[in-house]
């Protein structure tokens, strides 16, 4: 049976930090474009999404070392074994790279063994890349099975829920997952996917969004996590609302820019193992 725990009181973060930010960005490229029924490519399509690993990737990378802070990269294996410098690159800087799925597969579509094997196939993929083992996982949706596998497969977090504000702990017997909630304003919705938005009004969706965390971190510390696509987020003009985006909260006092194996291993040790701060909710087996 899974066990949902979720932090009874105040989770300090490191070094009296009142938030913690977790840029995230989904690195995938031509993996979830489909063929029509026809087995015809768009090619349109198919180019604006391999613009991330080709090009976007590199100018993402700057911008994140230019102002000093961490990221945490969601790649698909299919991006590993094509780009595979691009990936070396992102654990060179000092990102954590994480799983995103093989060919961006829609997991709620796949058996419990063909999820099962796309999770191994991406870890093992990006462990022959980079050298290590991904401990984080964001699929593409979430299937009854998912939590479970990756349980299975000794993973540290999954990043796939949008339930709370706040991280939240799932164990199964001795098993443990922490669970990275999102929120629902990344760069796939502010700009509507590839081709459209405007940069001035994505900071105007992500700058309250901060503000309002920040704000409430007063009276207790707060998690603000933000979902991009190098695909998306890198087109000149749209690079720069990032680069603002960043520079304006590393402006703000008490701000930890933490990558997701930070925020999940802290929460463990300060948010789960305490006994003071435990608070059980029972939910069915998901998947049985």
């Amino acid at each position: 049976m899974l066990v949902e725990h979720h932090a009874k009181e105040k989770v300090f973060w490191p070094d009296g930090c009142r938030l913690a930010v977790a840029l995230t960005f989904d690195f995938q490229g031509g993996e979830d474009v489909r063929p029509d029924r026809n087995g015809r490519m768009n090619h349109e399509e198919w180019t604006q999404a391999e613009y991330g690993p080709n090009t976007g990737i590199w100018r993402i990378l700057r911008i994140l070392a230019e102002n000093k802070v961490k990221a945490t990269f969601m790649v698909c294996g299919g991006i590993a074994e094509r780009y595979p410098e691009a990936v070396k690159a992102i654990v060179q800087k000092g990102h954590e790279v994480a799983g995103h799925g093989y060919h961006h597969e829609v997991a709620r579509d796949l058996s419990k063994e063909e999820e099962r094997e796309v999770i191994r196939r991406t870890t093992e993929m990006i462990r022959n890349r980079t050298g290590k083992r991904p401990v984080g996982w964001r699929s593409c949706t979430q299937s009854p099975n998912s939590l479970e596998l990756l349980m299975e497969q000794g993973y540290l977090w999954n990043s796939n829920s949008f339930s709370h504000d706040l991280p939240f702990v799932w164990e199964n017997g001795n098993s443990k997952l922490v669970e990275l909630p999102r929120q629902p304003f990344g760069d796939g919705r502010v700009y509507g996917h590839r081709d459209s938005g405007n940069p001035n009004d994505a900071l105007m969706v992500w700058k309250p969004f901060f503000d309002e965390l920040y704000e409430e971190s007063k009276a207790a510390p707060t998690f603000c996590p933000f979902q991009f696509h190098p695909y998306i987020s890198s087109r000149p003009g749209r690079a720069k609302a990032l680069r603002g985006l960043i520079q304006y909260m590393k402006k703000q006092k008490g701000v930890w820019f933490a990558t997701g194996s930070e925020v999940a291993e802290w929460w463990l040790k300060q948010g789960f193992s305490s006994g003071q701060v435990r608070q059980n909710r029972r939910r069915a087996v998901i998947g049985s």
